[in-house]
């Protein structure tokens, strides 16, 4: 298990757990992974810059880009689009949505590749992406848990650096919900 910054992330067969305490009540952090304008503050790396549009219903859609820097090299600039659909909703408890990379460019898509071992015919660009949050003395215990078809894939991922992209979007997190 990795920690930095307070985010762990952890292994279990086909997935990347991550785990982080938020300074902030859950119902505040859950309304800020479901709310199209607060996600598109803080989901991204620092550099980039987000849009969003959320519809948190079972069966309804999301769709969140992030965007590289201009002056940026050509395979940073993006957009980087992830799209899914909204499996689970439980406000303030839980979220299970469905996550598609397949609009990503093709670059990246191809980098992603490179990085997975004995890449078939498996499905790499999609996971099932399940988030818990729990109340303890006013802070939230976040748990996201992105599910994939094979250790690969997961693997692949997790070189791609993963676990500082989401530790990274959750330091933006807690800075949002501070102010």
């Amino acid at each position: 298990m990795a920690t930095k910054n307070n985010t762990s992330v952890e292994t279990a067969p086909c997935e990347v757990i991550i785990r982080r305490r938020i300074a902030a009540p859950r119902e505040l952090v859950f309304d800020a992974f479901t709310d199209a304008s607060q996600l598109a503050k803080w989901f991204g790396p620092r550099i980039f810059t987000a849009t969003a549009e959320t519809d948190p219903r079972v069966g309804g859609r999301y769709t969140l880009a992030m965007h590289g820097p201009e002056n940026g090299p050509p395979e940073m600039r993006g957009p980087f689009p992830i799209k899914g659909e909204y499996r689970e909703v439980v406000r303030p408890e839980r979220l299970v949505y469905t996550s598609d990379l397949s609009d990503h460019p093709q670059s990246w898509k191809d980098m992603l590749k490179r990085s997975i071992a004995g890449l078939g015919s498996e499905s790499f660009l999609t996971s099932l992406v399940t988030i818990t949050f729990e109340e303890v003395n006013g802070d939230t215990n976040l748990t996201i848990r992105n599910r994939f078809e094979s250790n690969a894939i997961r693997d692949g991922y997790l070189k791609l650096q993963m676990g500082e992209g989401w530790s990274g979007s959750l330091d933006k997190l807690e800075e949002l919900l501070a102010k």
